[in-house]
Order: structure tokens, then sequence, then C-alpha cells
């Protein structure tokens, strides 16, 4: 191999491993997929509220899913309900403020086989501003970090209690249940929603449904029509 030959493969090694080294530093500081399902619940607590952040957009709704699913959905009637309409969002739980001027509303982007809503976010709203929401990301019903429900102080405190399922866990019943406390702040003069404390505790279910023993059959009863239950998440 003559000089020149040698000149090149070095200087194109050179160039292959500043690229490589450029590559791994892009990589490094790219920030990686939140993680799926109530995760984030096990901590530690980290914010992802910030003040005067938009309303994010919802996605797009799967072809799939039944339009009959969003028939009965809320009219929105406040400013804030308005501005969850016009970011993609269908309304399905939207009580009215609190005389505080706290608004949580619910808003869903997709919906199950039996219309339970699915990519749903809880909002905050204060005199008509977003503050922020209550997940870092989507919950869908009966999944683990779903948030059914949620509960206001008088100091503008937020409770909010996921449910959390283990891989054993049958969909009636979550094995545990994890409590968020928010706050709701001022800073720069916007509203937003900080998150004060994480805590989960076993709500005593079993985490797998139990064979049933084999016994003679009782007398049969008479049937009743099946009840349908309220759509809830």
């Amino acid at each position: 191999m003559n000089v020149v030959t040698t000149w090149k493969a070095r200087t194109m090694m050179r160039y292959l491993t500043t690229v490589a080294s450029a590559m791994l530093v892009l990589l490094a500081l790219v920030p990686g997929p939140v993680a799926a399902g109530g995760a984030w619940l096990d901590g530690p607590t980290a914010d992802w509220n910030t003040p005067g952040m938009a309303i994010p957009a919802a996605p797009p709704r799967e072809p799939s899913v039944n339009p009959q699913c969003f028939d009965a959905l809320l009219v929105p009637d406040s400013a804030a309900k308005q501005a969850l309409v016009a970011a993609g969002w269908f309304l399905f739980s939207a009580p009215p403020a609190t005389p505080r001027g706290v608004e949580i509303l619910r808003g869903q982007s997709g919906a199950d086989g039996m219309c339970r809503p699915t990519g749903y976010q809880v909002f905050v709203f204060v005199d008509g501003a977003f503050a922020g929401t209550l997940s870092p990301e989507l919950m869908d019903s009966r999944a683990d970090g779903a948030l059914p429900q949620t509960f206001l102080s008088a100091n503008n405190q937020i409770q909010a209690d996921y449910v959390r399922y283990t891989d054993r866990d049958p969909l009636c019943c979550p094995s545990s249940r994890s409590t968020a406390m928010f706050e709701i702040l001022r800073m720069d003069g916007a509203p937003v929603v900080h998150l004060v404390s994480l805590s989960t505790v076993s709500t005593g279910a079993p985490t797998a449904v139990p064979s049933p023993a084999p016994a003679s059959r009782p007398a049969t009863a008479p049937v009743q029509a099946p009840v349908q239950l309220p759509r809830s998440p």
C-alpha cells in the first residue's frame, strides 16, 4: 500500500469516527418516550406542566371507533370547554366551574367496544386559563394509570386517584390505587398545576380470578334483563 492510499484510508477512518461520535451525541440529547401505563405514579415526582403551556391537541380518532359512542357528548358551554373542543377533544365529563373558577374537565380521543373512553386526558383550567393536565400521558379506561375520580379541596389542592393494574389483575379489580396530590400555583401571572406527592396502597383485590369449585347446580332462578353500565374511565 503506497503513501497516498494509506493517507486516504486514515482520513476516511477519522471521518467515520467523527460522524459516529456526532450521532451518539445526538442520540443522547433526544428525550426518550414516556413510560406507558401508570409507571410514572411509582415516582419520583416530576412536573410536566409549565405556566402558559398550550392545550395538547387530541390524536386523530381511529376510524374503527363506533361514532355512536360520541352521541351523548357534553355541550361546550364555557370558554375552557370550547378550547378543548377546538383542540380536537370530545368532552365526556365537564362539571361547571367552582366558585373559585377552577374547572376539571375530561376529554377523550377514542372509545373501546363498550364506549368507554380511551386516549383520554384530564385538564385543569382556572378562570378560563389552561393550568395543565393530571397525567403526563393519555389514559385508557380499565388500564393501569387510569384516573376515575378527582377531588378539589377548599385551598385549591386536587386529589387524583388512579387505578393500578398488574398483569395478573382481572379488569374488574385493580390490586392497588395510587393517589397524586396537586396544587394550583401562579407563576409568571399564569396558573399552573404542580405535582406535590405520590403514594400507592393496596386495594386488597385478588390478583387472579380463582377457578370455580365443582358443585351441584342450584335451582334455576328467573333470568333478569342485563343492566347497561354507565360509561366511566
